[in-house]
């Protein structure tokens, strides 16, 4: 099961514990849309642009839920800015895919499409348990902007 998947599987009730859910899937998509861009910067322009402004918008949802956590008042322990990777620094780019055929476009497409529903299942499930109104104007917010995004991804994998 990857950590991804285990994180599909876990919900914290407690707005403190789902902040920090939420903000920890929002890091991984962070880094999952800058590889994208990378991927496809060799020879598809459009779309490594498009997934760099995925990534900014990751950025984005994760300056909102630092707000909400300041307003919160989470405890300064409870979380950190960003979860430590366990990978070392020269390893960074060992998984990194250089995207040079249609072929390659193809399979990154599809996959960033089902990264995408996860994505979308995991905003899903965490909307289900929210309990606190501020949480779910974010999360309702986050679920339109991974629709959007799976749509844009739907048209330029057709």
């Amino acid at each position: 099961m990857s950590a991804f998947s285990l994180a599909l599987t876990t919900h914290d009730p407690l707005p403190q514990g789902q902040l920090v859910q939420v903000c920890h899937h929002e890091y991984r998509e962070l880094r999952r849309h800058r590889s994208l861009a990378l991927s496809f910067l060799p020879s598809r322009l459009d779309i490594s642009l498009i997934m760099a402004l995925f990534g900014i918008e990751c950025e984005q949802r994760l300056l909102d839920l630092h707000r909400l956590a300041e307003r919160m008042q989470v405890f300064a322990g409870a979380w950190e800015r960003e979860p430590q990777r366990a990978v070392a620094s020269h390893d960074t780019f060992r998984d990194q895919v250089f995207v040079n055929d249609d072929a390659a476009v193809r399979v990154l497409l599809a996959r960033a499409q089902a990264d995408t529903r996860l994505s979308l299942h995991f905003y899903e499930s965490q909307l289900a348990v929210c309990c606190t109104l501020e949480m779910r104007t974010l999360l309702e917010r986050f679920l339109k902007q991974y629709r959007a995004a799976q749509r844009i991804i739907e048209e330029l994998a057709a």
